[in-house]
């Protein structure tokens, strides 16, 4: 035990406010190993382990397996903490499964009243020796379970795991919020568009503004296939050709009375996801580079009428985060480290802050709010996911909408329960709330009832929104029909009614929309 104090004096302490180690099983004895529910397929080794001591092993031959060993942690001391999840994993053919989110299951569950999250470790398939891993949370002040699982769900082989142990970070100061410098809430969604694709012509402007009748745009600056977005070089390259094409837009924009969202769309040194969501880099130096980066964009682009906002970066995640005292930051720290860079030079245009947990709604709960003015919060809407993404890398499709998805009856009902921790945000606060996101491929049954519930909810509490995407990828885009097993542009198609509909209530874009009530 005096080696696991040294390193959590070494990795987690800061200098007079100590991190706190909740739970740990080092699986030395039948006793330890006894403290997790043994489920099937699981056993107790007593000389496999990482000093070749004991640990616990799950084997399986059979994918059909989903059951995960589960122990409860009280809460009561961790509500608004950040937390990380420690251990030794080790694995012997492990086959990867057909959705990203199964396999190897080392992971916090967290309950609160608005439903169940998860934050998992990174997924390591096929074989491999005893490694570290781990895996972050900040915990809601609303939670009511908090459990460590680990298993192997879905998946065939054999996986060990010891050494786990949960510590809490040094309780945080909340930053101070001053509501009396921020943009009020409108009551009526101001701004409606949709994320711009591959297809940025004049053209494509005109029939934006004079079909569609959007008046924004948001204008991502994403990873290509030359440049390395981990190293500095090759990320300003992203950077600067990105926005070299942004400054031979902003003509059509002015024009045609459409404003843009810059959204970073890759960060510095993360690992991005199939899904283009940005597992963060813990370097301080790819951080600070990120808060340098989007000071230099603000001084741009600060005089510019028609750019809306800064969207720090696109689906943040901070799954693995590790609480150390060297300037790392989760994702709340970095998201004020940001603003504030931004704000030294442009004291004006919007900040548009996403959630951590990919954008996804429940990342609204432990979202706090950053210390400069003019900030709007922002989500990606794309509940129940395994409708939304049905078909898309191999998920399993014709699921229903209205109907049970994961075994939930979702309508629009539904939806708005799956979004009550944007709505609590959003009283708390009194702050605007914008939607970057939200789609459903168009082979997905009930697309067009989903979008309208979607959308029908955001005009309710008045956010804005950006439909993904237009003209980018086939199954999103809502110009396209499937005749014959082929997809073809047909321009007008009921998922594009649907967006029209709402689109024209828009007004010309201007900034002065922002304060309008």
């Amino acid at each position: 035990m005096l080696k696991r104090a040294i390193f959590i004096a070494l990795v987690f302490l800061t200098p007079g406010i100590p991190a706190e180690e909740i739970f740990f099983c080092d699986f030395n004895s039948q006793s330890e190993f006894s403290r997790w529910p043994e489920i099937a397929g699981m056993s107790y080794s007593a000389t496999e382990g990482a000093n070749h001591s004991g640990c616990a092993k799950f084997t399986y031959s059979k994918v059909d397996n989903r059951a995960m060993s589960e122990i409860r942690i009280p809460v009561e001391k961790l509500r608004g903490r950040g937390i990380t999840l420690t251990g030794k994993i080790r694995g012997e053919n492990i086959r990867k499964p057909a959705l990203s989110y199964l396999g190897p299951a080392f992971a916090l569950k967290v309950v609160t009243p608005n439903g169940v999250d998860y934050a998992s470790h990174s997924k390591t398939y096929g074989s491999y020796d005893w490694r570290e891993f781990s895996a972050f949370c900040n915990v809601p002040e609303n939670v009511s379970e908090l459990s460590i699982l680990i298993g192997l769900q879905q998946s065939e082989g054999t996986i060990f795991f010891d050494d786990i142990g949960l510590i809490a970070a040094p309780a945080k100061q909340d930053v101070k919020f001053n509501p009396a410098i921020q943009l009020p809430p409108p009551e009526k969604s101001r701004f409606r568009g949709v994320m711009i694709g591959h297809d940025i012509r004049e053209e494509a402007f005109r029939e934006l503004s004079e079909v569609w009748n959007a008046n924004l745009i948001r204008f991502w600056i994403d990873k290509d296939k030359i440049n390395d977005h981990r190293t500095e070089k090759g990320f300003r390259t992203i950077v600067k050709n990105r926005l070299e094409v942004l400054d031979r837009i902003l003509p059509y924009a002015r024009k045609y009375g459409i404003g843009i969202v810059i959204d970073m769309h890759v960060g510095p040194g993360t690992r991005v996801s199939e899904l283009s969501s940005n597992d963060l880099s813990w370097d301080p130096e790819m951080q600070q580079l990120l808060a340098d980066v989007w000071r230099e964009i603000a001084a741009r682009y600060r005089d510019e009428p028609m750019i809306l906002g800064y969207d720090l970066l696109n689906e943040p995640r901070e799954d693995d985060y590790v609480y150390k005292d060297d300037g790392r930051l989760d994702w709340n720290g970095l998201a004020d480290k940001i603003a504030r860079a931004i704000r030294e030079v442009d004291p004006v245009t919007p900040i548009i802050v996403e959630c951590a947990k990919w954008g996804h709604p429940a990342g609204f709960e432990t979202l706090r709010p950053v210390s400069v003015n003019n900030v709007i919060y922002s989500f990606h809407y794309y509940q129940p996911h395994s409708y939304t993404h049905q078909g898309i890398h191999g998920r399993p499709g014709n699921l229903k909408y209205p109907g049970v998805i994961d075994g939930v009856f979702w309508n629009r009902e539904q939806m708005i329960q799956s979004m009550k921790p944007v709505i609590d945000f959003h009283k708390k606060y009194h702050v605007p709330i914008y939607v970057g996101e939200f789609s459903a491929p168009y082979w997905a049954p009930g697309v067009e009832q989903y979008l309208d519930d979607a959308i029908s909810i955001f005009e309710e509490y008045g956010w804005s929104w950006t439909y993904h995407s237009f003209r980018e990828y086939h199954g999103w885009d809502a110009e396209v029909i499937e005749v014959n097993g082929k997809t073809e542009r047909a321009g007008d198609t009921p998922r594009r009614r649907i967006l029209l509909k709402y689109m024209k209530e828009n007004q010309r874009f201007s900034k002065s929309l922002l304060k309008a009530e």
